[in-house]
């Protein structure tokens, strides 16, 4: 993966541009901040103009109001009227009365009688006579009633036409819900609110504000004395709202695009001499071939490293040259494509034409070419050999991989001359032509006394299982006799794997006749594999898996690099397996020896890669269910499992693993063993696939034997069972979703639907997934016991004939169970309900039979 450049420039010049930004948007607050305080200022001065405005209003409304009990006055004094016609006199006035600025009035006269206006019991329910007497003669006063009326009342004298003293005429303003007197406040200013304040006996007069109109925002306020003809101490409160305007944006508009065009003039500036003073002189760097060094001070240590770095790596390849051509070898370095990017004298020597070629493959045999594709697909350890008949030379090439300065794998051929080494082994071999050969060859009697041993065997044996032990002895043979053979590089385990699923094969034996005791890091040591370590470990898997001993154990143990194998065996009387471990060992330089529990130890020092290749290990806090059936010894497995690091839930059966495995969330992966029930196992992943509508469950069988039918969507255990083959079983099982036993709704009703067509299933399916109705789909009833044990009290729909004697055998092994047909055929059996439909099925029929299915249930549940 590329790494990510940054550019210097490009940085700077967005930080400026941040920095320019945030003084632009400064600026502009600041500016519109100052311009909101000037209004504001302006908005309040106008209030205190306002409240003038308010106040007078108020007393020329209160002075209409006296005007008209002046008319009042005037009209009762010098009019002539009969005794308690008084109030038809002045409601014959009603354009003054009615217009006018009092509510309603009240009359006292001389003698002790009294006339109230109706009116008055509009606005207050008490007797007018206890308040009388707050009233003062032509002034006005504020009164409040005990039923909370806020009153103003004005008291004016009568006299009549001999100005006599003939009573008292109060006339009263009510404050409560005043829409005229507070239409006139609030709108001869154009105020938002109005509010009148009694500061002597702490209470308000009057408080209004216009409609339609939010309060909760900013708002300006102002508060003075009110000066009026009552005689009280009065408090006008009015409220105006303030918003932001956008007029001051266009009024600050100019001024913002000069500070824009400001700064924007400037950042350009600042870009043109930042990159002409600074970045400029840093390009120079680069492309300055000069050895002198710049007139910057600060640029000069960045320069002098450069100068110093350059004459380093001149060295180096000075240096490395000279090895190239001193080491008396062939060398070739090519790019990852065959590009030649170096060859010495001596490979120029070979391959005169190599100048002009453009790929190794222009000027190297044919021969060559397997090998050096290999190479360069990065395989390990490619040698081979080349004979240049024109110079009557032998060189062996031996390919390394590498990585060049572009990261890419880059192939490096070394070849050396063994023209004299090959010569001499050519005269040795002729001197002694027969000793090599002699070594390879087996003693007959070792031959013999196996076959005798072979021949004194229990009749019983299988001929099949003879068979294989006889082929496993040829291919060790056929091992030793092979002169070289491909080198592979593979994890260690994965051999074991392979030689002891073939010699368990071979030789009919359960899984469990060899206690493998390999870890997974060592099985998990990637090594160079040939065909005599094969033949080796095949030869100790025979031994190991024949012994008649108590104890049939292999441990295998790193210890750096060598390896460290011990066998317990009880062949020391057949010595042909002794001479096919000396044999292997020779061709792998590994050695051996007899402990005092007769086991056998063998020592090897094993090739490994040249680089540490991945270990990938199990995830964390992961749960795996232990199903043991009939497997033999599986407190082995359970061990195995728990160092591995995972959760072992343990269950000895399928049975139990279905009526317990509720109390478990979920479960990562589920090994089934089996030894010769071979049956339970397979109905167990069906009841599972089934169960939870899909194939690929991480389900992992672990047979003691190789199993004849493996099921294609399980993961199947290859040769011995050790921590290394169920570790690398458990990372493929663990890719997939795991088991929640909470999810197969089984506390909710389980219909089985058999048979019918793809269009029959698709309109139930549509229909019973809106009931929350848990359904499993079989073509028949053929393996009804599957489902069945796991579900006995089932509602099965049959949507097409099944067989009269199959219906009775489920009706007799699963009683609870109950059938229900939807359409008629001869010879159905009286324990299957009918419950006819008409063809084609539509929702409303589906419908109907489900809710009278379920009805039946939930009634049969009651009632128990």
């Amino acid at each position: 993966m590329a790494e990510v450049t940054i550019s210097l420039q490009r940085r700077l010049r967005i930080k400026i541009f941040i920095l320019a930004s945030a003084i632009f948007f400064a600026v502009i607050l600041m500016t519109l901040y100052f311009i909101e305080a000037l209004n504001q200022t302006a908005a309040e001065k106008n209030l205190s103009l306002k409240h003038r405005v308010v106040e007078q209003t108020f007393n020329g409304y209160l002075a209409r109001a006296a005007d008209e009990m002046k008319f009042i006055g005037q009209d009762l004094a010098l009019s002539n009227y009969g005794v308690g016609r008084e109030l038809d006199l002045l409601f014959s006035h009603h354009e003054v009365l009615l217009s006018g600025g009092v509510d309603f009035f009240y009359i006292e006269w001389a003698d002790g009688k009294y006339s109230m206006d109706p009116r008055a019991r509009l606005f207050t329910k008490v007797d007018l006579q206890s308040v009388l007497g707050k009233g003062m003669i032509n002034r006005w006063a504020s009164i409040v009633t005990n039923d909370d009326s806020i009153l103003l009342m004005f008291k004016k004298q009568l006299f009549s036409s001999d100005q006599e003293n003939i009573g008292f005429l109060y006339g009263f303003i009510s404050l409560n819900d005043n829409l005229t007197l507070a239409n006139e406040l609030l709108e001869s200013a154009q105020v938002s609110a109005v509010r009148i304040y009694d500061n002597a006996h702490n209470r308000i007069l009057l408080e209004e504000h216009k409609t339609g109109v939010d309060l909760s925002g900013a708002t300006l306020h102002s508060r003075l004395p009110l000066i009026s003809p009552i005689k009280a101490d009065l408090q006008l409160d009015i409220v105006q709202k303030h918003s932001f305007s956008s007029a001051i944006l266009a009024n600050a508009l100019p001024l913002i695009a000069g500070v824009g065009a400001v700064l924007c003039c400037a950042c350009f500036l600042l870009f043109r001499q930042i990159r002409k003073l600074i970045f400029q002189p840093l390009e120079s760097i680069a492309y300055r071939n000069e050895e002198g060094l710049l007139p910057y001070r600060e640029l000069q240590p960045i320069q002098l490293q450069s100068q110093q770095y350059k004459a380093f790596i001149e060295a180096k390849e000075h240096r490395f040259k000279l090895l190239a051509e001193s080491i008396h070898c062939a060398v070739v370095f090519c790019t990852e494509v065959a590009e030649v990017e170096l060859i010495n004298s001596e490979a120029k020597d070979l391959f005169p034409d190599a100048d002009k070629a453009r790929t190794l493959f222009d000027f190297m045999p044919i021969s060559c070419h397997q090998s050096i594709q290999e190479a360069l697909k990065g395989e390990v350890g490619v040698s081979f050999e080349l004979t240049i008949n024109s110079l009557g030379r032998i060189y062996q090439w031996q390919a390394y991989s590498f990585k060049n300065e572009s990261d890419y794998r880059g192939l490096l051929l070394v070849g050396r001359n063994v023209t004299q080494e090959t010569r001499l082994t050519w005269q040795l071999e002729q001197l002694q032509p027969l000793s090599s050969a002699l070594q390879k060859k087996v003693d007959t009697d070792d031959i013999l006394d196996e076959l005798r041993y072979l021949s004194s065997l229990p009749g019983y044996i299988d001929s099949t299982h003879f068979r294989g032990w006889l082929a496993l002895l040829i291919s060790v043979l056929d091992d030793i006799s092979s002169r070289g053979g491909k080198v592979t590089h593979l994890p260690i385990g994965e051999v074991f794997c392979q030689e002891s699923a073939r010699v368990m094969a071979a030789m009919g034996v359960e899984v469990n006749r060899t206690l493998l005791d390999c870890s997974v890091e060592d099985g998990a040591r990637v090594t160079a594999i040939d065909a005599n370590f094969r033949g080796l470990i095949r030869v100790l898997f025979m031994m190991v898996m024949s012994n008649d001993m108590a104890e049939r154990r292999l441990t295998v143990r790193f210890d750096g690099t060598k390896l460290d194998m011990i066998a317990t065996h009880d062949m020391a009387f057949r010595p042909l397996f002794d001479w096919m471990i000396k044999m292997l060992l020779t061709h792998l330089g590994g050695q051996q020896k007899t402990l005092q529990n007769n086991a056998m130890q063998i020592n090897l020092i094993m090739e490994e890669l040249g680089f540490e290749v991945s270990f990938e290990p199990l995830a964390r806090n992961k749960v795996v269910a232990w199903v043991a059936n009939d497997y033999p010894n599986p407190d082995v497995i359970k061990a195995a499992l728990v160092r591995l690091g995972v959760q072992v839930e343990g269950y000895v059966s399928t049975d139990s693993f279905f009526t317990q495995s509720s109390a478990v969330a979920k479960f990562d992966a589920v090994l089934i063993g089996c030894d010769k029930d071979i049956a339970a196992q397979a109905d167990m992943t069906q009841a599972l696939k089934l169960k939870y509508n899909r194939d690929d469950l991480p389900i992992v069988w672990l047979n003691s034997s190789l199993p004849i039918e493996v099921d294609p969507h399980v993961f199947t255990l290859q040769g011995c069972s050790f921590d290394y083959n169920l570790h690398q079983i458990l990372l493929k099982a663990c890719v997939l979703d795991g088991i929640t036993p909470a999810y197969s709704n089984e506390q909710t009703s389980s219909w089985v639907m058999v048979g019918g067509s793809r269009i029959t299933k698709a309109i139930w399916f549509a229909e019973l997934e809106k009931y929350d109705v848990t359904t499993q789909w079989l073509a028949d009833l053929s393996n009804y016991h599957v489902v069945l044990s796991y579900h006995p009290d089932a509602v099965v729909v049959l949507l097409s004939p099944q067989p009269h004697t199959l219906l009775l055998s489920i009706q007799k092994a699963f009683p609870k169970s109950r059938l229900f047909s939807v359409q008629r055929w001869p010879e159905m059996p009286d324990n299957v309900a009918l419950f006819d439909m008409t063809l084609p099925y539509s929702g409303d029929q589906i419908r109907h039979f489900t809710q009278k299915v379920i009805q039946q249930r939930t009634d049969s549940r009651s009632n128990e």
